[in-house]
């Protein structure tokens, strides 16, 4: 069917009534579909719950490790790559120094300085250099050192 076809067929079918097209847009025409508004309320109130309760859980999660010192060590340990013997090794130091967190260690290279001063790790100067300098860099590590020499004599 060509174009001026269709034209001549839509003439003759007559005018089209477009004064319904807007009946359910009017207030005297507005209904309320009640079930439809209570499955969207019941829809928004999990979707909340879901969300309010991932949050507290995540929440929960990230407390508990924050408060737990050993885990916080244990952590370190890992992210630091150390191996079973200078994490047993920074376990004893933290202990000798009864340092209320033993993550301290990872914070203050001063705190390794000071063990080399003990007894208890005389023979281990070596192995606290080695697990220093990981820590906290060469430079960093042999300032502590030195400000600790100084402060020794």
């Amino acid at each position: 069917m060509r174009a001026w076809e269709k034209l001549i067929l839509l003439a003759v079918d007559g005018p089209v009534d477009f004064t319904a097209m807007g009946r359910h847009f009017r207030a005297d025409n507005a209904t309320i579909n009640l079930p439809h508004w209570i499955i969207l309320a019941l829809a928004v109130l999990v979707v909340s719950s879901l969300i309010w309760a991932l949050s507290r859980w995540q929440e929960n999660d990230e407390e508990v490790s924050n408060e737990n010192p050993q885990k916080l060590f244990d952590d370190l340990c890992k992210q630091h790559s150390l191996g079973a013997a200078s994490t047993k090794m920074l376990r004893k130091i933290s202990r000798e120094l009864q340092l209320a967190n033993p993550a301290s260690l990872f914070v203050d290279p001063s705190l390794l300085v000071s063990a080399v001063q003990l007894e208890k790790f005389h023979g281990t100067e070596t192995e606290l250099t080695k697990v220093g300098e990981e820590l906290f860099g060469y430079h960093l590590w042999r300032q502590a050192v030195a400000t600790e020499r100084n402060h020794g004599h």
